[in-house]
């Protein structure tokens, strides 16, 4: 919001899924100009990139602001995904942005702090260290229900499905060596080599007998 202030751009969010109308009238009481609510079934990450880069085109965006992950799926993925579709440039992890000229300005936490300079267009992705959420005067909150909202409908396929969840195992080789301690470290060596299970099997079963 500051930056749009600073410049006089238009602020415009999108919200793909979740297109709660309290969310909705929530997000433009605080500054936005419009929403654009995307309704959809379940989508992947690649889905909702999809969703986000056909709506965004259409408005030519010089600087799209997500979080750096979401509550569901925490993969951070979003952001990569929708600058590739975008053709934008990617910046992530910033804590703080300006804008200079046709660059913006960005500090990074990536275990320090870096500060990087990338063209415009571009999509940031942004931890909660980049600002203090504004809380909405009650004339705000009127003037959002005369906001526009638009609504539109998305459907994609997943690239990828969960089918099954299967929990991993370990079936122990059962092998038994008793030996003298020389040899029975020089046929350990031998086995965790790859030696053959013939022979293993044959060595097992005369030093059980034995």
């Amino acid at each position: 919001m500051k930056i749009k202030e600073k410049l006089g751009w238009r602020a415009v969010g999108i919200t793909v899924g979740n297109t709660d109308r309290k969310s909705v009238r929530e997000a433009l009481s605080m500054g936005l100009d419009e929403v654009i609510a995307v309704s959809s079934g379940y989508l992947d990450v690649p889905g909702y990139a999809q969703a986000m880069a056909e709506n965004l085109k259409a408005i030519s965006p010089s600087l799209v602001v997500l979080a750096e992950t979401t509550t569901d799926s925490s993969t951070s993925a979003l952001p990569p995904y929708l600058a590739e579709l975008m053709g934008f440039n990617l910046v992530t992890y910033v804590r703080s942005m300006r804008i200079e000229g046709e660059v913006v300005v960005a500090e990074r936490s990536v275990g320090t702090v870096e500060v990087v300079r990338a063209p415009l267009p571009a999509v940031i992705s942004v931890t909660g260290e980049i600002n203090t959420p504004r809380t909405p005067s009650v004339k705000q909150i009127m003037e959002s229900a005369k906001k526009p909202v638009k609504q539109v409908n998305f459907s994609a396929p997943l690239m990828a499905e969960l089918k099954e969840v299967v929990p991993f195992t370990v079936n122990r080789k059962r092998v038994v060596i008793e030996k003298p301690l020389e040899e029975a470290v020089d046929q350990l060596i031998n086995y965790l080599k790859g030696g053959s299970r013939a022979g293993r099997a044959s060595a097992t079963a005369s030093s059980r007998r034995r």
